[in-house]
């Protein structure tokens, strides 16, 4: 038992208290790279996907919800990563999981969308 690495050693108070540690979290410096990249990159695949859709015939108000709602959901997203680090991890997890959901359920609503149109349906 003494050579195995993956249990560490508990022989003193500091060992204990050193290994059973609270995680918090990434660091400022991090989740700013993180969420910058994200910011952009996920923004850039909307404007994409958003231009392609604007050309549906969906009616015009549902465009325009299909197009906002990517935006706003990925703001949702990344501020409550931020939210959950510095104010209540308890609220803001869920509020992370529930913009990730409406960011891709939009993103599918324009993507089979366009493709259905372009592929499936009758063209008058």
């Amino acid at each position: 038992m003494a050579s195995a690495k993956s249990i560490p050693p508990l022989a003193s108070y500091y060992d204990v208290v050193r290994v059973t540690g609270a995680d918090t979290g990434t660091s400022f410096t991090v989740l700013a790279e993180v969420s910058h990249i994200h910011l952009f990159g996920i923004s850039i695949i909307f404007l994409l996907t958003g231009a392609i859709f604007a050309f549906s015939t969906t009616p015009v108000w549902f465009r325009v919800c299909l197009v906002v709602i990517p935006y706003l959901s990925v703001l949702m997203d990344i501020g409550s990563w931020w939210l959950t680090k510095y104010v209540n991890p308890a609220l803001f997890a869920y509020v992370v999981v529930i913009g990730g959901a409406c960011m891709g359920l939009a993103l599918a609503g324009q993507f089979f969308i366009s493709l259905w149109e372009m592929w499936i349906a009758r063209q008058p």
